[in-house]
C-alpha cells in the first residue's frame, strides 16, 4: 500500500537545513570595517575578505601571494666588515631542513647590516631553497631571529663559491657585539648543501634538531659580512633622457647618487648636499634633471655636470605648460613660476599666493592634471587655470581635501591619487571619492600620515606607511583600481614593506622602482620574473575570511563539507588551513595539505606509450570538515615563506543550520 511504502523513506530532520556555498570570486578585495554580522556572504558572487595579507588578484576568481623587491642598487656606504675567508683545514659542513650551521660575527660599527656571503656548493643533488638568518647573542648561542633572506637553488652549483643574501630587513647591529649567522635548508628541501669550513677558529655550532639545542664545534664557517650606513633614501627618480638614456638617481644623508643599470654600482652625482634636508623632489623636462630640497637652492643635472641653478630654497617643483613652479621654503603660500620654456629664468614679479599670504595652511604639493595645477595644502586643495599672468586664475577646488606632501599625492593621466586626514581619496579635480572605505578606521588611525609615500603603477595603488610604534614605513596598503564598484578594492595589506620613496618606471614597462626607508637602496619592485621572495625574504602570504553566519547568527550550524582550491605547483610545499569560532580569534589548524601537482612529467620515468597520460593537475582541492558546532566561523589560508608560489581558486562549503530554539 501507498502509505506503508512511504514508511520506508528516511525522516529529515525538522527545521535543520543543508546550504551549499560555491565562494570562487574574491576580486572585492578585503574589508576590515564592516562588522561580521553585516558582512555579506553571496553564494557565486563576489565575496570580500577579513583580511588580504602579502596577496594579489591574479584574475576575478583568484587570488595569489604578492611579488617582492629584487636587487637594483648597492646600498650606500656599504663596507665589509667581520670575515672568516681562512682556508687552513678546510673542510665542508653538512646543513639540511633539521641539520643547520650557525656562525658567530662581531660587529665593529653601529650601523644596518646590508648584506652577508657564505660559501657554499652541491654535490649532493640537494634541492630547496636555502635560508640565511642573522640571530642575536645569547649564551654564546643564537637568540633571537632579527633577519631572514635566501639563496635560490638554482645559483648553487657543484664548485664552492660565495653567494650573497640581502636583507630588506637591514636590521641595526651595535659595535662590538656578536651576532650569528644561522643557515639551513626551507622546509620540503631534500639532501644537503655544503658550507666551507676552516679550523683557524673554532667558533661555528651545530644544532641537529631544527635550532632547538646548539652544540659546539672544532672548526668556524666561511663567510663575509657587510653593514650600510643607516637612514632611508630621501629622494628617488628614474630619469628618461630623449636619446634613450635611462638613470636611476636616489639620494642618502648628503650624497646624490646614479646608479648603474647593469651592476648596480653607485656614482656620486653630487656630495655635500645640507645635512638638514629629508625631503627631495625632482622634475625632468628639456633633458634636464631639476631637484629642490629646501635647503640648497634650485638645483639640476644635465647627466653630466650638477650645478645650482639659484640660491633660493623651495620645497617641491612641477613643469606645467611650460613653466617651472616652485614652492618657497621661507614663505610656503607662496609659488614662483619662471619663464616660458626657459625654466632657470625667473621674474621678480612672477608669483601667485595660494591662497593668500601666511594663512598657516601651507602649499605642500603640486600636481599637473587634465590642463589644471592642483595644488593641495595641508587642509584643502586649490586650481590654477589659465596659461601665463594674463590668464591665471586661482579657485578653490570642489574637492577641498589636503594632503601632507609631495609623497602623499600621485597621478596617472586622469586621476590624482593622495592620503588626506580620514582616508585615502581619488580625484579628478572637482569630486573626490574615497578608496579607502573598506579600511576606514586604519587609515583613520593610521600613525605619522605626513612620513607615507603614495605611488599609482599598472593599475595598483601602494600607500606604504610607518604603523603605530615603528621606525620608518613598513607597512603598504594596496587598491586595485580596475575593480569594485566603480571605487577601486583594497586589495592587500603587505609587510615587510621597507619603502620611504616610489617611483612608477614609465619608461621602464611601467616598473615601480623603490627606495628603502632604513638603507640608502633601491630596488625593483613585482618584476614578473621574481619568484615570490622579497629580497629573498618572506612573503607572509594570508587569506582570512570574516566570520560566517550562514542564514542567521542566532543558530548553531556546523560545516559539514569544506573543499578549499589551489591552483596546482610544481614544488612539494603546503598551505596551512585554519579555522575560528564565534569572534574569538581561537585559530586552529586542521590541515596542511600539500599544493603539489600529480600526474606525469617528462624526465618522471614513466614510459612513452604505457598509456599514462602526461601532464600534472591543474588544481589541488582538499576534502575537509570543521568538527563541532558555532554560530560563527571564519576560514584562514596561511603560507609564511619565500621563492614559494600560493594560488587561492576557490572554496566550497555545505553548511548544516539546525532551527530557531
Amino acid at each position: 500500500m501507498a502509505w506503508a511504502r512511504r514508511t520506508t523513506k528516511t525522516i529529515p530532520r525538522v527545521g535543520s537545513s543543508a546550504d551549499t556555498f560555491e565562494i570562487n570570486d574574491y576580486s572585492g578585495g578585503y574589508n576590515s570595517f564592516l562588522s561580521n554580522d553585516k558582512f555579506p556572504f553571496k553564494n557565486g558572487g563576489t565575496n570580500m575578505w577579513r583580511l588580504a595579507q602579502d596577496a594579489r588578484i591574479a584574475t576575478l576568481g583568484e587570488y595569489e601571494n604578492r611579488k617582492g623587491v629584487d636587487f637594483h642598487s648597492a646600498a650606500a656606504g656599504e663596507t665589509q666588515d667581520d670575515t672568516i675567508t681562512s682556508t687552513t683545514g678546510a673542510s665542508s659542513q653538512s646543513f639540511s631542513g633539521t641539520q643547520r650551521l650557525a656562525q658567530v660575527f662581531t660587529s665593529t660599527v653601529t650601523q644596518r647590516l646590508s648584506k652577508v656571503e657564505i660559501n657554499i656548493r652541491n654535490t649532493a643533488s640537494a634541492t630547496g631553497t636555502v635560508i640565511v638568518e642573522i640571530w642575536s647573542n645569547a649564551s654564546s648561542a643564537p637568540g633571537v631571529m632579527l633577519a631572514r633572506s635566501s639563496i635560490a637553488s638554482s645559483s648553487i652549483t657543484s664548485s664552492y663559491q660565495y653567494l650573497t643574501a640581502r636583507f630588506v630587513e637591514a636590521p641595526t647591529i651595535t659595535s662590538a657585539t656578536n651576532y650569528w649567522i644561522v643557515v639551513y635548508v626551507q622546509s620540503t628541501g631534500t639532501n644537503t648543501y655544503s658550507w666551507s669550513s676552516t679550523t683557524a677558529e673554532t667558533t661555528a655550532k651545530t644544532s641537529a634538531d631544527g635550532g632547538s639545542t646548539w652544540s659546539t664545534s672544532s672548526f668556524s664557517l666561511n663567510f663575509r659580512e657587510h653593514y650600510a650606513t643607516s637612514g632611508g633614501t630621501v629622494g628617488l627618480h628614474r630619469a628618461y633622457k630623449s636619446d634613450g638614456t635611462k638613470i636611476t638617481l636616489f639620494v642618502h644623508g648628503t650624497t646624490l647618487y646614479s646608479v648603474d643599470n647593469v651592476t648596480g654600482a653607485l656614482t656620486a652625482v653630487k656630495t655635500g648636499l645640507n645635512a638638514s634636508a629629508t625631503h627631495y623632489e625632482f622634475w625632468l623636462v628639456n633633458d634636464v634633471v631639476y631637484y629642490v630640497n629646501g635647503y640648497d637652492g634650485y638645483r639640476k643635472w644635465d647627466f653630466t655636470t650638477e650645478s645650482q641653478v639659484n640660491a633660493t630654497n623651495y620645497s617641491t617643483l612641477r613643469e606645467h605648460k611650460g613653466l617651472m613652479f616652485l614652492v618657497r621654503s621661507d614663505d610656503p603660500n607662496r609659488v614662483d613660476y619662471s619663464n616660458f620654456g626657459e625654466y632657470e629664468v625667473f621674474t621678480s614679479t612672477d608669483f601667485i599666493y595660494v591662497p593668500s599670504p601666511k594663512t598657516g595652511d601651507p602649499v605642500t604639493a603640486l600636481v599637473s592634471l587634465n590642463g589644471y595645477l592642483l595644488i593641495p595644502t595641508l587642509n584643502n586643495k586649490y586650481i590654477l587655470s589659465g596659461d601665463d599672468n594674463a590668464t591665471f586664475s586661482l579657485d578653490q577646488a570642489p574637492d577641498q581635501k589636503g594632503t601632507f606632501t609631495q609623497d602623499t599625492v600621485t597621478s596617472d593621466d586622469n586621476f590624482v591619487y593622495y592620503l588626506s586626514n580620514d582616508g585615502v581619496y581619488r580625484s579628478n579635480g572637482s569630486e573626490a571619492q574615497l578608496l579607502s572605505e573598506d579600511i576606514y578606521n586604519e587609515v583613520l588611525m593610521m600613525p605619522n600620515k605626513q612620513n607615507a609615500c603614495v605611488t599609482v603603477s599598472s593599475g595598483l595603488l601602494y600607500v606604504w606607511f610607518t604603523p603605530a610604534g615603528g621606525v620608518g614605513n613598513s607597512e603598504c596598503y594596496v587598491f586595485a583600481l580596475n575593480y569594485g564598484d566603480g571605487g577601486g578594492t583594497t586589495e592587500s595589506h603587505d609587510t615587510k614593506t621597507f619603502v620611504a620613496k616610489g617611483f612608477n618606471g614609465f619608461r621602464d614597462d611601467n616598473t615601480l622602482i623603490v627606495g628603502s626607508s632604513l638603507i640608502g637602496q633601491v630596488y625593483w619592485q613585482e618584476l614578473d620574473s621574481n619568484d615570490n621572495t622579497n629580497l629573498g625574504g618572506d612573503i607572509n602570504f594570508e587569506l582570512r575570511t570574516h566570520y560566517i553566519i550562514g542564514k542567521s547568527p542566532a543558530v548553531l550550524k556546523e560545516i559539514r563539507y569544506w573543499e578549499p582550491r589551489f591552483t596546482a605547483q610544481s614544488g612539494n610545499y603546503n598551505v596551512t588551513v585554519q579555522y575560528a569560532t564565534d569572534l574569538r580569534e581561537n585559530w586552529q589548524t586542521y590541515s596542511s595539505p600539500s599544493v603539489q601537482g600529480s600526474g606525469a612529467t617528462y624526465g618522471s620515468g614513466v614510459i612513452y606509450g604505457s598509456g599514462v597520460t602526461y601532464g600534472t593537475t591543474a588544481e589541488v582541492q582538499s576534502y575537509l570538515y570543521v568538527p563541532g558546532e558555532y554560530r560563527r566561523i571564519a576560514l584562514r589560508y596561511m603560507h609564511y615563506a619565500t621563492r614559494q608560489p600560493q594560488s587561492f581558486l576557490g572554496h566550497t562549503m555545505v553548511i548544516q543550520t539546525r532551527r530557531m530554539r
